[in-house]
């Protein structure tokens, strides 16, 4: 082979490597996008939402609008990248207080993130009471001074209330309920730490000890690439028969959805993470049906991490709850029966036919919804007569907040928990479309019906409020207990004992 062939090979494959490493490395995080463009984005953004959103000063002044649009503007004066900008279009939008008026970072950022696994923040925190911050996870798993359950006062200098007040605005929530806030943030708090504050060497931790004395200790960031070795191996057990196999479809019901009767056939346990797609009403049925074959007359319902879903379902498990009929919603309806937007916008075709098609005129700005509007409802047939716990939390929203609303006050249920984070005299949804910003691709959500449970109901912002509040703390986490299922236990076991 000729000399002058090879070395003809030869640049051809470092031509094709370096156009491979060029596209792989054309997107980062920190990749800037010039401050015009960000305007630009902005421009597009606050102009859909003025055009389309059924609530935009719904809890909030017009001016106050105005204002958190022109400090936005004000603030592109230099190029950001896409976390900067992410997080200032997210205190933009807050003060609309819509929990469904939410950003996602661009389809490249997340598949960016997939594959890359980045230094972080070591530790994770549980926002309690507002002001209190509680170790939950410490990724350098043998240290022994902070642990869960460990309060931290501080990171490197800043309070933690400070901390947790700058962090609110990431996340939407609806009128002043922060628990959806704090639960979110929580949930995957070094990731919004990050974010929010970038990732540092080292982070000086103030935290009392398990004398309560205030001990500071300087952690490092946690790198994956190095500080895994004592990662101990998944391993399957090869013990297990193929009829022991959980299939992958199964594994994801399990997570929407579980139900179980306790050993001494007491009560029953109904969890529910999703009115999604994934719980049929086939199934809700057959469990009440077992419910009432078995006799069981104390029922938990557990909607702690239920984020929402079809509102179909979260009515039909209402009609099952339900005594008397009821009317689920006392007005939805939309300012307008097209999507008007310059922006790309997921399903508007469908969406459009859905507002022309399943709504009818009141005025030129009311498009009600034809299949819930104020639409009596009777409860089901094989409603459940017993005592019934709804366990609610943070995170209970959007259409597990309706079920809440519908449910609360009824004599044989009682709420326990904490406030949901979804309004309790309404919220927004229905259809819920998303634009992408032209480009930084950032992803808004807009909802298109505004949504009022009861006109009865207080109008002040808050959640549906617990019957009976029960909050964790620093011990509950420490002995990795759940309080509000123990509390609704030691109720049921005292109600027995009548």
């Amino acid at each position: 082979m000729k000399l002058s062939y090879l070395i003809y090979i030869l640049l051809l494959n470092v031509f094709f490597t370096a156009c491979a490493v060029s596209n792989h490395a054309v997107y980062t995080p920190q990749k800037k996008i010039a401050a015009q463009q960000l305007k630009e984005d902005l421009q597009v953004m606050e102009e859909t939402l003025r055009r389309n959103h059924p609530s935009l000063t719904w809890y909030t002044s017009e001016d106050t609008i105005n204002a958190s649009f022109q400090r936005a503007y004000g603030l592109l004066k230099d190029s950001m990248n896409e976390i900067e900008f992410r997080n200032l279009l997210a205190e933009t939008v807050f003060p609309i207080r819509c929990g469904h008026t939410s950003l996602r970072f661009s389809t490249k950022y997340y598949q960016y993130i997939s594959k890359h696994r980045e230094a972080t923040f070591p530790l994770g925190l549980k926002i309690i009471n507002d002001s209190c911050l509680v170790v939950t996870t410490n990724l350098f798993r043998k240290d022994s001074l902070i642990r869960t359950g460990t309060v931290i006062q501080s990171i490197n200098g800043m309070g933690s209330k400070k901390i947790i007040d700058s962090m609110l605005p990431l996340i939407s929530i609806d009128g002043y309920s922060k628990n959806f806030s704090y639960q979110n943030l929580s949930n995957s708090f070094s990731t919004y730490y990050n974010n929010r504050f970038g990732v540092q060497k080292n982070y000086v931790i103030d935290f009392l000890n398990h004398h309560g004395e205030v001990e500071q200790k300087v952690l490092n960031k946690f790198d994956p690439s190095k500080d895994t070795a004592d990662r101990r191996p998944f391993v399957v057990d090869p013990l297990r028969t193929p009829q022991q196999q959980i299939s992958r479809h199964q594994r994801q019901l399990q997570r929407i959805r579980s139900f179980q009767i306790d050993s001494t056939n007491s009560y029953a346990t109904l969890r529910l993470n999703s009115f999604g797609p994934g719980l049929r009403r086939h199934y809700l049925r057959k469990t009440f049906r077992e419910i009432k074959k078995k006799k069981i007359d104390q029922l938990i319902i557990d909607v702690r991490n239920n984020g929402g879903g079809i509102i179909k379902t979260s009515l039909f498990l209402t009609r099952l709850i339900k005594q008397k009929p009821f009317v689920f919603a006392d007005s939805i309806y939309s300012t307008h029966r097209k999507i008007r937007s310059n922006a790309k916008v997921y399903k508007k075709v469908i969406y459009n036919l859905g507002l022309f098609f399943l709504t009818k005129k009141i005025t030129d700005s009311q498009f009600h919804f034809r299949y819930f509007n104020t639409k009596t409802v009777k409860p089901a047939k094989n409603n459940f007569n017993g005592q019934v716990y709804v366990l609610t939390g943070g995170y209970s929203f959007s259409a597990t907040t309706l079920f809440a609303a519908a449910v609360k006050g009824q004599e044989n249920v009682s709420i326990v928990g904490e406030e949901t984070g979804g309004g309790y005299y309404g919220n927004n949804g229905v259809f819920i479309t998303e634009m992408v910003l032209p480009h930084s691709k950032i992803r808004v959500r807009v909802p298109l019906f505004r949504i009022v449970n009861n006109i009865h109901y207080p109008k002040n912002g808050r959640g549906v409020l617990p019957d009976i509040e029960v909050k964790p703390n620093a011990e509950t986490i420490r002995l990795n207990k759940d309080p509000k299922m123990e509390k609704v236990i030691e109720m049921i076991k005292q109600k027995k004992n009548k």
